[in-house]
């Protein structure tokens, strides 16, 4: 299907990041793409999920070790069900995306296009954004690294059965990493597994939210539409009207359906997003400030420091990008059912007046992004995660100081 260069415009970034991942769902995927993703998985659980795992089991005990593993693997968790998420509804996906380059390639009016490119370039800057930043935190994260792991390698007192740690996650391997034939390998691997898990982290969001926020724009378009319905030619054509009126609510259940489906098809995965964030943000604070009232752990750097603070902020940003799409879409859903007051109503007859009310009805119940059913993604949520965190990490300040 040939793409109008609005809809490229709006999707551009998803689909380049979706397509390095092998998630962009084609009309025929080829066993290449096919292969990208589970070889992409399986690299990530492989070299940076077990190590991880393993690493925490053999430094349990030693609180700062377990959470930075902790730390790690939560998002390396959730990125990896990310990907077998959207091979999984891949058909789901192309049904979406079809249908949102249908929308694109329609006629509109001018202050209806309007409404649509302004969501547009709402999804086009979160997926500018989150691109510059995963990118930037993944050339961040392999200097910091090896910079950690020229510290390290000058070290004697480290546990021998671990990796070689200068790795980018130094972990038990069952073959010795500190010789160059296996370290290189490793390595290159590590690397290419963090960007790949980083670019799915971040793709599945950013594009979730371009499908969110293309429903947000259709339904301001129903809105403006519902606005100008009434004109001099439909008030004495009953027929005109009914055919204008039925397009509109069709429109209006198509876009339903579709938020529905993408509700249905993602929101398990939503739920244990937001714990792993709401956990990373605790884990990761109460690793920097014990870094500053623990004189046994060390002085921290500027740089850790800073690495720290941008981690933390690009998965807190990845949850508030759901919290506002799921509140724009509660709003635009909810809203839609008062655009028919601002027409001209109260020129038609009691027969047609009366059917516009079925929007207004089924605007009652609105569109809701959750969180496994649980919570509905709003700004007030956004706002409940973080004063949770902040709970949890007093509560392991105070553990740590008893």
């Amino acid at each position: 299907m040939e793409y109008s260069q609005d809809f490229k415009f709006a999707i551009a970034f998803n689909q380049a990041s979706l397509k390095f991942v092998g998630l962009w769902p084609e009309a025929n995927d080829g066993y290449i793409t096919k292969l990208k993703a589970w070889f992409g998985a399986s690299l990530i659980f492989l070299t940076i999920y077990l190590p991880q795992s393993t690493l925490a089991y053999l430094n349990w005990g030693n609180m700062n070790a377990v959470i930075e593993s902790l730390s790690i693997n939560g998002p390396i968790f959730i990125a990896i069900i990310k990907i077998i998420i959207f091979r999984r509804y891949r058909k789901v996906l192309r049904v979406a995306i079809d249908m949102m380059a249908r929308d694109w390639s329609e006629v509109r009016s001018k202050e209806e296009y309007t409404v649509m490119l302004k969501t547009a370039k709402i999804s086009r800057i979160i997926s500018v954004i989150s691109t510059i930043i995963t990118n930037s935190l993944f050339i961040a994260f392999v200097f910091f690294k090896i910079w950690i792991g020229k510290q390290l390698i000058k070290r004697t007192d480290l546990d021998s059965r671990l990796s070689d740690p200068r790795l980018l996650y130094p972990g038990y391997l069952p073959y010795n990493s500190r010789l160059m034939i296996f370290f290189i390998p490793s390595w290159i691997a590590q690397c290419f597994a963090t960007i790949f898990s980083m670019t799915a982290y971040a793709a599945f969001d950013t594009f979730v939210s371009a499908m969110v926020l293309h429903i947000c724009g259709q339904l301001k378009v129903i809105g403006v539409s519902l606005k100008n319905l009434i004109n001099d030619d439909v008030e004495n054509d009953l027929n005109d009207y009914l055919h204008k009126f039925s397009k509109i609510v069709e429109h209006h259940e198509e876009i339903n359906k579709l938020a529905q489906t993408i509700e249905n098809s993602f929101n398990l995965i939503l739920l244990p997003q937001m714990f792993v964030c709401t956990v990373t943000f605790c884990l990761q604070g109460f690793a920097m400030i014990s870094s500053f009232i623990d004189p046994s752990a060390g002085k921290i750097s500027i740089f850790e420091m800073l690495f720290s603070i941008v981690y933390v902020f690009y998965t807190v940003l990845h949850l508030f990008v759901y919290c506002y799409v799921g509140d724009f879409l509660s709003f635009e859903s909810t809203i839609i059912g008062q655009s028919y007051y601002f027409s001209r109503w109260y020129d038609l007859s009691q027969q047609k007046a009366r059917s516009l009310m079925f929007i207004g009805h089924r605007a009652r119940r609105p569109l809701l992004l959750t969180a496994g059913t649980f919570c509905a993604f709003s700004r007030n949520l956004f706002i409940a995660v973080v004063k949770t965190s902040f709970g949890y990490l007093s509560m392991l300040l105070a553990l740590k100081q008893d």
